[in-house]
């Protein structure tokens, strides 16, 4: 019954959707998730979902272990969001991309149908009611890798368990973050049986090591010197960029050879992101790239993909945004702390407590209470660069010693598929 009223409002949501997505300049591809196309060669393939960019970088170090297991058969990996689509096709050498279908039943059942894929593989949320049932009445295991439902998400998850408890009681096997996770998992209708503590595949998925000359090309591009101090804001959501020009205002002539690097989490913010620094004439990398910016600049914004990770490189210090106020819950640290670099970031962590309590517990993170402590705390780290270095040698030690969640992952994924094949 539930379901029946589920795609009800589908099938009276989907024509108003359409048209909207059609009259959008910024998001009419999506139109195509309404009947999304699929490569060539890759019926019977490994599917892999990947919501967006968090998740497209997870399954980076993921697709090469299901290829170790499942030599002969193609991978594919489907992205929801624009930005996931372009990093995948960018950036994933190893699968063939495509878009996952909106959660309408006649557009899934057909996706099913036409792919009829060995295994689902989801990452971390994505238990889609629609998804989930016709893939399992195609009779393909569904698993869950990386499985999350944070403090944040889960009260959504529990109000809706009368509708979500179908799709999680047919997930074949699930791999969770922690005991926390698992156990929401469970509590919403996955046997506790099928529900194992895996790990965070986010430490195996972050690099940790950006190559010489992309570091290089970035400095020299940029204007910086080798010893010319850098401090990088990552993913700044709203707010973040007022609290980053508080800090630079604070900072630049006590380090007059500081150079601020701010890279918006939404490029479509950029307007908004800039208006804090308004005086301090910042230059885009964009226009830095093209030709038409200053190299010389004290203050970029990054306005490019897929650059963030070499210019965490470049940093002597890392800000985490989206951690400083309520409604966002933080990003992943463990980006910069895998390269070594200091790392830190506000009290609001919650899409990332095991990263976190990770890095803090070894030293390899700084933690501020609110954001009033950010510069001062910014102005001790860059004012001692032995100190800053050895957090960040603690903070990649931080990272190694928790790796290993990937392999642990796709065993998973073998387990469910051969159990299908025994069966």
């Amino acid at each position: 019954m539930q379901y029946a009223l589920y795609n009800a409002a589908l099938a009276c949501a989907a024509p108003l959707l359409r048209v909207g997505l059609g009259l959008s300049r910024r998001h009419g591809s999506l139109r195509e998730r309404f009947s999304p196309s699929l490569p060539d060669d890759v019926k019977g393939a490994v599917w892999v979902h990947a919501c967006s960019v968090g998740e497209v970088n997870t399954v980076r170090a993921l697709i090469p272990a299901l290829r170790s297991r499942f030599p002969g058969a193609p991978i594919l990996l489907t992205t929801s969001t624009m930005s996931g689509r372009e990093l995948a096709l960018k950036s994933i050498e190893d699968a063939r991309v495509a878009w996952l279908p909106f959660d309408t039943r006649p557009a899934v059942r057909r996706f099913v149908e036409r792919l009829r894929p060995c295994v689902l593989v989801l990452v971390e949320t994505e238990v889609w009611p629609n998804l989930v049932l016709e893939t399992r009445r195609a009779g393909t295991p569904v698993v869950v890798v990386n499985a999350r439902l944070s403090s944040r998400q889960f009260p959504a998850y529990r109000r809706l368990r009368w509708l979500l408890r179908p799709a999680f009681s047919m997930l074949s096997t699930v791999g969770a973050q922690n005991e926390a996770y698992a156990a929401r998992y469970s509590f919403l209708g996955t046997p506790r049986e099928a529900v194992r503590v895996t790990g965070n595949m986010k430490f195996d998925a972050v690099r940790t090591e950006v190559d010489a000359r992309s570091r290089l090309e970035l400095r020299v591009g940029c204007g910086y010197g080798a010893d010319t101090p850098v401090l990088v804001f990552g993913s700044t959501r709203p707010g973040d960029e007022a609290l980053a020009a508080r800090c630079w205002r604070a900072l630049r002539d006590r380090f007059p050879e500081l150079r601020l690097v701010v890279a918006p989490r939404h490029a479509q913010r950029l307007a908004e992101a800039l208006e804090p620094f308004q005086g301090e004439c910042p230059v885009l990398r964009s226009d830095i790239q093209a030709g038409r910016g200053p190299r010389d600049a004290r203050v970029l914004f990054v306005d490019t993909l897929g650059e963030l990770v070499t210019f965490y490189a470049l940093a002597s210090v890392v800000v985490i945004g989206g951690s400083f106020y309520p409604g966002v819950d933080g990003h992943n640290p463990l980006e910069p702390a895998a390269l070594g670099v200091a790392t830190v970031y506000g009290p609001h962590m919650g899409n990332f407590p095991e990263a976190s309590e990770a890095l803090l517990g070894r030293g390899g993170a700084v933690q501020v209470v609110d954001p009033g402590a950010l510069c001062e705390t910014l102005e001790r780290l860059l004012s001692d660069r032995q100190a800053c270095r050895a957090l960040g040698t603690l903070g990649r030690k931080a990272v190694l010693e928790n790796r290993g969640a990937t392999d642990r992952n796709a065993d998973l994924v073998a387990e469910a598929v051969a159990a299908r094949l025994g069966g």
